[in-house]
């Protein structure tokens, strides 16, 4: 009898979270952009996405909290990846459909090696610190439904923020935080994308 398929683990490879899956999937990224050629969206995903969220979700996110994320189309195109991201947890299926259109868009390769130098060096400070806690946030099936359900409302709010570039990073931030949590297990990461998340939207009601 066949044996049932199981849905893989959030590390970058399918193997357990853990705090080195983030310097080991900025090492992907960056073999990504080993030429000049434009690296396509299409080519990270089969990379990144094939078989968790976690990595793709991550590459998004860096795109949005650097200075990349603010080219003009590229913030929308971005929301609509985290959108779709969302959509599909929420679904459970377990890797990442996108459309030809967004498939087909492409990144210059020097914009991806930028922005992994500029994220490595807080990468490697931050990966000695993080560890496996508090699961309920990381793993918990309802912290993971909030989360795809953020990713639905904030990548869609992008499609129209998308033309205020600095409004990019501050959607971008709280979605790193979600990523790297759920990417290495570590459910205090999550804490703080809440936190960061629950802040700008208290900012948001006063002003």
């Amino acid at each position: 009898m066949a044996k049932q398929s199981q849905t893989p683990p959030a590390g970058s490879d399918g193997g357990q979270a853990e705090p080195k899956a983030l310097p080991r999937l900025i090492d992907r990224i960056e073999d990504l952009a080993g030429s000049e050629a434009p690296v396509s969206v299409g080519a990270v995903t089969d990379m990144l996405g094939a078989r968790s969220h976690a990595p793709m979700l991550m590459f998004v996110a860096l795109l949005m909290i650097l200075p990349v994320g603010m080219i003009p189309g590229v913030g929308g195109v971005l929301g609509v990846i985290a959108a779709l991201i969302g959509l599909q947890m929420i679904r459970g299926r377990k890797g990442l459909w996108l459309p030809a259109f967004i498939r087909h868009r492409e990144v210059p390769a020097h914009s991806i090696r930028q922005a992994v130098r500029g994220i490595r060096p807080p990468a490697a400070w931050l990966s000695r610190h993080l560890q496996t806690r508090l699961p309920v946030l990381a793993e918990g099936q309802l912290s993971l439904w909030v989360i795809a359900l953020v990713l639905v409302l904030g990548g869609a709010s992008m499609m129209v923020l998308g033309a205020i570039p600095f409004a990019i990073p501050l959607v971008g931030l709280p979605i790193a935080c979600f990523a790297v949590g759920i990417l290495t297990g570590d459910g205090l990461v999550v804490a703080a994308g809440y936190a960061i998340l629950f802040s700008a939207f208290a900012v948001t009601l006063v002003a």
